[in-house]
Order: C-alpha cells, then sequence, then structure tokens
C-alpha cells in the first residue's frame, strides 16, 4: 500500500509540477471538483474536503466559478451528512458568488441548497420560499435536458417540505407530479431519465399511498419498480417494495404484502439502507401479526426496534468532519484547515487516475465548445438576473401598497412586470380591472386568506373569483394557479 502511494505521490507532481501546498489551475480544479461530486454517500466527508480544497485554489488564482462550485458540492456532501447548519453557510457564500458573476445555474443551485438547509432544520417557510426563489431561475436555463432536470427535483423538494412541514396530501402530491411530468421531458436515451423517473415514481406513488389511493398507488409504484430495477437504482427499490408491501397489507391481501417485504429486506440489507429496512421490518411484523404468525411478528418487531434503537444512538454521536465557517462575509483561512491536510493528500491518491482521466476529457470537450452559444447563453443569463435585480427593487414597495389595498399599486405592479399583462390579454383580452389585480396577487403568490384580508372580501368571494378567473384563462382544476401565474 506505502507503495502505490509513493508512486501516485511520484505521478502527481511530474504531472502537475506542484507540491500540495501550491495552487491548482482552472483545468485541475475542475478536475477535483468532478471527482468530489461524484463521491458515494459513505465517502462524503473526504467530498466536503476536496470540494473545500478545491475553493481554496479558486480564491487564490480568482476563479470565482470555481469558488462557488466547491462551496456548493461541499454543501451537497454536508446535507448527505445532515450537517443543515453547515449546508446553510456554505450555500449563502455560494450564491453570493454566483450572483457576482450572473451564472443562473449555479444561483438556482445555491438557493435549492439553501432550501434544504431550511427544510432539514425544520423551518420550512424559510426553506419553501428558497425553492420557489430558485424556481425563477431554473426556468431561465436554455438547456432542455438540464432545465427539466433541475425543474423536476426542485418540484420534488417542495412536495417534500410540505409533506414534511403537515401541508395538504393534495398539494403534496401535486408537486410530485409536476415534478414527475419535467423528467419524463428528459431524451429517452438520457442516462440520468429512467434513475430520476423511478424516484418521482416511487414519491407519486408514496404519496398516492399516504391518500388511501390504492389504484394510483399501485399504478406508480409498479413504474417506479420497473425503472428501479432498468437502472438497478437499489436505494429506490428498497423504499417502493416496501410501499407495495404496504398497499397490500392496507388490501388485506397480507401473504402478497409479505413477498414485497422479504424482497425489500433483501434489497435493503444489501445496500444498508437503513431507513428502508425499519420500515419494512415494521410493515412485514403487522402483516404476519395479521395472519396470526405471532412467533415471526415478535421477531421482526424486535429487529426494528434493535434497529431503531440503534438509529436513535447514531444520531447523537457526532462525526467529526472539515465545514467552511464563515466570519465577516470570508472563510477559514488556509491555516485553520492544515491539520486536515493528510486527508485530503490521501484522497487525492487514491483519485489521481481518475482525475487525469476526467481532466483530458474536460479539456477535449471544452475545445468542442461553442464558443458562439455560450456567449449567447451569459448575455441572456446577465440580462435577465438584471431584470430580476429591478423586480427585488420594487418587491418591497409593491408589498405593501398590496397590503394596504393602495390605489396605485396595480400601476407599480404593471410597471414592474410589464410582460405579464400582455401575456394574459393575448390569452383572454377580456379580462376586467378587479380580474387583473387578482391576478397580480396571484404572481406575488399571495394566498386566498391574504388576498381577502388586503381587498376586504370574504374568503368565499375570492373563491369564486379564483374559480371564474381559471374559467377565462382555461387553467387547469389539478394545476395550481398561484405556480400558473407565477411561471407566466
Amino acid at each position: 500500500m506505502k507503495k502505490t502511494n509513493y508512486l501516485l505521490l511520484f505521478i502527481f507532481f511530474l504531472l502537475f509540477g506542484k507540491s500540495f501546498g501550491q495552487s491548482f489551475n482552472r483545468a485541475q480544479i475542475d478536475s477535483l471538483l468532478l471527482v468530489a461530486e461524484q463521491l458515494e454517500i459513505k465517502d462524503a466527508p473526504y467530498g466536503v474536503t476536496l470540494s473545500l480544497k478545491a475553493y481554496d485554489d479558486s480564491k487564490k488564482i480568482g476563479y470565482k466559478k470555481g469558488m462557488a462550485q466547491g462551496l456548493l458540492i461541499a454543501s451537497r456532501k454536508q446535507h448527505e451528512l445532515t450537517k443543515y447548519e453547515d449546508v446553510l453557510k456554505n450555500a449563502t457564500a455560494a450564491e453570493k458568488l454566483a450572483v457576482e458573476i450572473s451564472d443562473a445555474k449555479l444561483i438556482s443551485d445555491a438557493l435549492r441548497l439553501k432550501g434544504i438547509g431550511y427544510t432539514g432544520s425544520g423551518d420550512y417557510e424559510k426553506g419553501l420560499a428558497q425553492f420557489r426563489q430558485s424556481l425563477r431561475f431554473a426556468q431561465t436555463l436554455t438547456d432542455k435536458e438540464v432545465k427539466s432536470s433541475r425543474l423536476g427535483v426542485l418540484y420534488n423538494d417542495i412536495a417534500f417540505n410540505l409533506d414534511e412541514s403537515g401541508g395538504k396530501a393534495d398539494s403534496v402530491a401535486f408537486y410530485y407530479r409536476k415534478g414527475y411530468q419535467e423528467f419524463e421531458k428528459m431524451v429517452l436515451n438520457n442516462p440520468l431519465r429512467n434513475k430520476t423517473l423511478s424516484l418521482a415514481c416511487s414519491n407519486v406513488g408514496s404519496s398516492f399511498l399516504r391518500a388511501k389511493e390504492l389504484d394510483s398507488a399501485e399504478f406508480y409504484l409498479d413504474r417506479a419498480l420497473q425503472l428501479a430495477n432498468s437502472v438497478n437504482h437499489e436505494a429506490v427499490k428498497a423504499n417502493t417494495l416496501s410501499d407495495l408491501g404496504n398497499l397490500n397489507y392496507l388490501r388485506k391481501k397480507y401473504k402478497q404484502s409479505i413477498g414485497y417485504f422479504e424482497k425489500g429486506i433483501s434489497v435493503a440489507k444489501a445496500i444498508n439502507e437503513t431507513y428502508a429496512l425499519k420500515s419494512l421490518y415494521l410493515g412485514i411484523s403487522k402483516s404476519y401479526e395479521a395472519i396470526r404468525d405471532s412467533k415471526n411478528a415478535e421477531n421482526y418487531l424486535l429487529l426494528y426496534n434493535k434497529l431503531n434503537d440503534s438509529v436513535k444512538k447514531s444520531q447523537k454521536e457526532t462525526i467529526p468532519m472539515q465545514t467552511a465557517s464563515i466570519e465577516d462575509s470570508e472563510l477559514v483561512s488556509d491555516a485553520d484547515r492544515s491539520s486536515n491536510r493528510s486527508i485530503v493528500f490521501s484522497a487525492i491518491f487514491v483519485l489521481l487516475l481518475m482525475v487525469i482521466l476526467i481532466h483530458i476529457y474536460r479539456k477535449f470537450q471544452k475545445e468542442k465548445a461553442n464558443n458562439a452559444r455560450l456567449q449567447a447563453e451569459v448575455e441572456d443569463t446577465i440580462t435577465m438576473f438584471t431584470l430580476l435585480q429591478k423586480d427585488e427593487a420594487h418587491l418591497k414597495k409593491i408589498l405593501h401598497l398590496a397590503s394596504t389595498n393602495d390605489p396605485s399599486f396595480l400601476m407599480l405592479f404593471k410597471e414592474t412586470y410589464p410582460d405579464f399583462y400582455k401575456k394574459l390579454n393575448k390569452i383572454n383580452p377580456g379580462l376586467i380591472a378587479g380580474e387583473q389585480k387578482l391576478c397580480a396577487f396571484l404572481k406575488l403568490d399571495f394566498s386566498t386568506k391574504e388576498i381577502a384580508q388586503y381587498t376586504n372580501s370574504s374568503i368565499r368571494a375570492v373563491e369564486a373569483k379564483k374559480y371564474r378567473l381559471r374559467k377565462k384563462l382555461s387553467i387547469g382544476s389539478d394545476e395550481d394557479i398561484n405556480v400558473w401565474m407565477m411561471n407566466l
């Protein structure tokens, strides 16, 4: 093992001509970031260390995109480790850098990770607000595949947030279905399509199962299992088998439910999927109890209790890891991380060959890139961001005017969103002033209760107006009218 490390050390210095204490160039930083991002969950602490090393080197050479990407990958890895405070710190710092370089993709990523951080910390309202802001940037992406993937993930994030915060089952199912629809738009030969679709189908099926809509749940869960099998997505397979077991339990088909639970236990054990295993043990225990097999019911209940106690114990233990803390808008200095150099050293050596191959591949891809298209994309992003900054300048004033039912509210709203009513008029030019004002409230994502309060109306009256507005604008009953207005 020592000889291997010494050989890798020699190759490392031969190829890059730098000591560990010196900085990488941009291509080497990009390769290091790609390696860090591809590390599995069990190697998440190494992912944090490598991505923050990339951040440090990017900072030394003034590579702001590399700095932002390093912080975002660190934030994602800290999410895998459920370190939500660190997720928020690094995502917030990454957002500032992404704004400075006007990169819509990175801004959307940072806002999403902030949403994950707030949601994981239990602040669901702030989490939901961040997800919705991230949606605005994701909607501007020009690459259709990337856009569908990002939107699908965000809709799933919103559904999870609403589910965790005790939101309505209909709303949770609505956003899970929206995510599913976005993933379906991805081209058939995209390797991510079936993987993301399997997760989306599983989530939609779970939401229908909780609502006791068993036929709909079965349709999506069967498809999730089929897709998970096609791409060997074992985690989705384990959770889907658990849901199918619970579905058959509710139908009182106890033998079938036991069959699904047994298959799920086998899969979950193979990948050490602890949380799925807990659910499977509890489900199969209930099924055995239903057929009066007390021996098996007790055995699986004991396994569930043992595993549950183990999980609770592990949650109390702290896992030492390196994080980037923010003080006075700056991250910790290189000296604060010096104790982690040995970890970085080992990780880089083990992954060196992968870095070399990725470096060659990325260089080749970079040479093939269409510079004109990239320049146009950058210009579009800058234009979009300038408009969004203009929106922010007026937003507080607009909200104040809306809450006081000020007559000048609609005029200022039209100045801030000049294209909004043009698009509405194309759909239906016959909207009256009151309906135009209601559209503005919905565009700003006000709830029915808030609209009723600000316009001195009853909730029933506002609901009736929204119903008539749906008819005039041909908005389907299964669509969230606020989201429809926000996306217009």
